[in-house]
């Protein structure tokens, strides 16, 4: 719903964000948490493909599914930590992406994503808005308990 602004003598609507707008703004708030919620004392997080550790803001959310499949873009198990090399190079490393997935969450994982990323799924911009609120939140705290 567009926000009512009281002007001079008069209301004008402002437009909500278009839906791409949406979209950049939750890839955003995901990828912070994605990247910084498994970060050390010093910041530093492991690439999730060959282990070397950076600062989360110098690595990439990395996609073991693309992104280009909403039904798994925010899939926290989708999403992993990934330097800038491992996730542009060789398909973001897919194979053995999906082989320490399934290391972490059970043999079968990867094959579980990939049906999941063939599925369709439309996200309503409600959804996206209510996902970007909830990551932003989760950073949100995430800094604050960094600090505290």
């Amino acid at each position: 719903m567009a926000k009512a602004i009281q002007g001079k003598g008069s209301v004008r609507r402002v437009p909500n964000p278009s839906r791409s707008k949406v979209v950049a703004t939750l890839d955003g708030w995901f990828s912070q948490w994605i990247r910084s919620k498994d970060a050390d004392h010093a910041g530093r997080v492991p690439c999730f493909t060959c282990g070397v550790v950076k600062p989360w803001r110098e690595m990439d959310a990395g996609h073991f599914q693309t992104r280009v499949k909403y039904s798994t873009r925010w899939d926290e198990m989708n999403v992993k930590p990934q330097c800038k090399g491992c996730n542009l190079t060789n398909g973001g490393h897919q194979y053995l992406f999906g082989l320490y997935l399934n290391q972490l969450y059970g043999t079968g994982t990867a094959e579980e994503i990939v049906r999941r990323s063939n599925e369709l799924r439309k996200f309503s911009t409600v959804e996206l808005r209510e996902m970007a609120a909830l990551y932003q939140q989760k950073v949100i705290e995430l800094r604050q308990r960094d600090v505290g």
